[in-house]
Parts: C-alpha cells; structure tokens; sequence
C-alpha cells in the first residue's frame, strides 16, 4: 500500500512540473470585475450676492465649491434663464447671455478660494421686458445636482417710475376730494385727491372737479353732462340728462361712469355724513342706468371690505388704486380670525392676476407672521422686506401706503404695526418714522405732488 502511495505521489510531482499547457476554463472573468474608487461628492453651486435687483444691465454668478474640482464644458452656453412674472412663464430657456462667450470644450478647475465667475447680461433692452418685478432662475449646465444647479431672483425694471405719498392732511385752507379718472384704456379707476378751496357744497364741487378732468394727460374723465347735484341731510341725488348718452351706452363706459360718481361722492364723507347716493334722469326715477345697473333709486353708503391696492403706472408715475377681491377664491371666511384674513389678504397680492396692475410687493417679501393688539395688526415680516426695493425710497413709501390701506380694509382693523423679525421698522424709508402705529392715510395720490403734507 506504501508503494502504491509513493507511486502516486511520484506522478503527481511529474505531472505539475511538466510543460504541457492547461486551459482550466475557457470563462475570461476580468470582465465580470467592477473595481469602484471612492469619488468625493460634488459640492458644486450657484451663488449671487443679491436677490433684488432694481433696472440692472448684468448680473455676476459663481460657480463654488469647497472641493477641488474640474469643470468641463461641451455647450457655447453656461446658463439657461426662465422669467417668470408670479407663477405664470414668461420666457424660457433663454441662452447665450454670458457677456464673454464661453469655449464650447471649456475646462477649468476651481476651490473654495478660486470660483468660476460668469456675467450675464440681463438689461430689459436685451431680453425685451416690460416695467415690473419678475423672477429670474438661472440654471447652469455645468452642474448635475437638480438640488444646487439653479439660483432665482427678484428683478424689476422701472424705467421712469415715481410715487407720490398719500398724504395725512389737507394743505392748508383746502379740502382735499379724491376724484376718479379713468386709465387709458378703461381698464380701471385711478383714485387721485385734489385740494380746493371750498366755495359751494362740497359734494357739487366734487362732481365738478370730475368733469373738469384730471391734470395728467393719459388719465381720462367718464363724467360729462350733469344737470344738478343736491345734498339733502346726508343724501346726495344727482341729476343726469338723457341727452348725454355715453351714461347708458356700453358696459365698460357705463359701469365706470357709474363707479365714478358713487366713489367720488362717497369720499366726501370724511367732511360730511353722506348716507346714500340717488341717481335720476330729466329729474325722474329710474329703475336701472348706466348700462344695465339696477337700484339707481338708492344706493347706501357701505364700507368697501377686503380691498387689496395695487399699483398703476401712467405718465412716469405709480398710482396705487383699490381692487376688491374675490373672498371665496381668496379662501376668507367671515369665521376666520383677523390674522388668518391678513394672511390670505398678504397670499392674494401675489395670486391676484390683473393685466392693468402691478403688484407693489416683490416677490421675495415673506409674512412671518400677523397678530392682533387692540384693534391694531402687527405684521411681523422676515428681513426678505429689507431688501425690497433696495434704493428705490418712493417705491418703499408705496408699499406702505399699500398695506396701510389694504389691510384697515379686513373687518375690525384700524390700524397697522410693522416690524421685521420682530423688531420695530427703523430707517426703511428716508425722512420717515415707521416704528410706530400706521394708519391708512386720509388722501391718497395727490394730484398736486409739491404741496403735500406727509
């Protein structure tokens, strides 16, 4: 059995140290082998040093990372540009804005102390956009994460835009009636205040100013012929002549003649108790004018709720003028507290889609929060307000007067408070104390901006 063993053993050693070729398997298993190096994750994003930008020709917009890394580039654009105004496109995928025209096989390698720089120009001439605040997002090719490949922010053209306070008070020995023209092309109403000297009743002195027109050459008057205005213990009739057929002819005319003379003459009531408004015709009753409105006969006075005040710009200037809201679309229940309703009235600035008006808050302004002292709301903002219209101290006064006026319009508030994160307003507007208690102006866009008194 030992020999067998040794014979065996003695074959073995013969066989391996022989030089005939063994082809174990005909299976190449290097291909089968994933080998994975450890790659550090890409930091790689976008950064800009503002995200308000006010009649800008460019804006600077970096590439960083606080890792080393290589950047290659095969397309003749960096960026891809979408403009949106509130939720709705504008223009999209907009390229080739890069001020030096990067190489179509760029490659550079940038850290945490060398990142990449591109300008683009983004001056309305170039991208061919009307006066207003729109959201820029700005996407680069040259990053793969969704998460970092972007940056937005707020720009506004105003190429020749001014505002005029409201004003607290009366100039001096004038009564100050708020009249009503019409926009250029009928869109709206443009509420602007006049001082005059009064000299006859008031309310025939407003229906007088209103035919004489407004003194701004774009704005228009809808009122024309009127045989009598009387005041009678708080009850004001007028008297239209049928002969004066623009009244009754055409829905828009009508409607706005209509709202002409009921606003302007409700406006009166901070001198005088006016009650309700009557309208007839050749000094008789009449169920319905104007194209269709009915009770004519008597209109009472009510306070106009849930009002939100944009802006209108016509000649060169910012005009805030009311809008009343649709409540239900809004989502403002009577039932709500007053700080839900100033939340929603806050959400319905930027959901409220009018071609006319402009929406005088930008964007990026975010209500922190609202809450009630007494009968005064103190809207709490995040330091996004601090921003907003960075230079521009008229358009600040405008948003203001805005929320002073649309806010005293929610049921059981008479006043405002600002404050940004939870301190008081101080120094946003030049010249102006806004750390304390706002109230809604009495006389808004006055006609004669070098007598005002603030």
């Amino acid at each position: 059995m030992k020999i067998f063993s040794n014979i065996l053993i003695i074959a073995l050693i013969g066989l391996f140290s022989s030089t005939y070729l063994f082809n174990l398997s005909p299976i190449d298993y290097r291909g089968t082998i994933e080998i994975e190096t450890p790659v550090e994750e890409s930091a790689l994003r976008l950064t800009t040093e503002k995200q308000e930008l006010l009649n800008p020709e460019s804006i600077t917009i970096k590439h960083e990372s606080e890792n080393e890394e290589v950047l290659k580039s095969v397309a003749d654009s960096i960026f891809t540009v979408s403009v949106y105004k509130g939720n709705v496109p504008v223009k999209e995928n907009i390229k080739n804005l890069e001020l030096v025209s990067p190489s179509s096989n760029m490659t550079i390698s940038i850290d945490s102390a060398n990142p990449m720089v591109t300008t683009l120009d983004i001056s309305q001439k170039k991208l061919g956009l009307e006066d207003g605040t729109y959201n820029f997002v700005f996407s680069s090719n040259l990053i793969a994460s969704k998460e970092n490949e972007s940056v937005s922010v707020n720009v506004t053209y105003d190429t020749a835009g001014t505002y005029f306070p409201a004003s607290k008070a009366a100039q001096s020995g004038k009564k100050g009636l708020t009249l009503y023209f019409a926009t250029p092309n009928a869109d709206t109403l443009i509420p602007v205040t006049r001082f005059v000297v009064e000299d006859k009743s008031l309310t025939r002195m407003a229906i007088e100013q209103l035919q004489n027109g407004p003194e701004s050459g774009s704005l228009r008057t809808v009122i024309g012929d009127v045989t009598n205005t009387t005041y009678n213990n708080g009850n004001v009739v007028i008297d239209i002549p049928s002969s004066y057929e623009s009244y009754n002819n055409g829905s828009t005319g009508g409607l706005l003649s209509y709202e002409a003379f009921k606003k302007t003459i409700f406006s009166v009531k901070r001198y005088w108790p006016i009650y309700s408004l009557s309208f007839t015709v050749d000094r008789k009753s009449v169920d319905s004018y104007f194209h269709g409105i009915d009770n004519v006969t008597s209109l009472p006075y009510a306070k106009n709720n849930y009002v939100l005040y944009m802006s209108y710009k016509v000649d060169g200037r910012y005009y805030l003028f009311d809008y009343k809201i649709d409540t239900q679309q809004a989502g403002i229940s009577e039932t709500d507290a007053p700080e839900l309703k100033a939340q929603k009235m806050f959400d319905a600035y930027k959901d409220t889609d009018i071609p006319y008006g402009i929406n005088p808050i930008p964007e990026s302004v975010i209500l922190k929060s609202a809450a009630m002292q007494g009968t005064t709301l103190v809207l709490d903002f995040t330091d996004s307000l601090m921003n907003a219209y960075n230079g521009k101290n008229d358009l600040r006064q405008m948003m203001i007067d805005s929320f002073s006026y649309t806010f005293t319009t929610i049921p059981g508030i008479s006043s405002i408070r600002i404050t940004v994160e939870g301190e008081a307003l101080k120094n946003y507007v030049e010249g102006i104390d806004l750390t304390g208690i706002l109230y809604a102006p009495e006389f808004i866009n006055p006609e004669n901006t070098t007598q005002t008194n603030n």
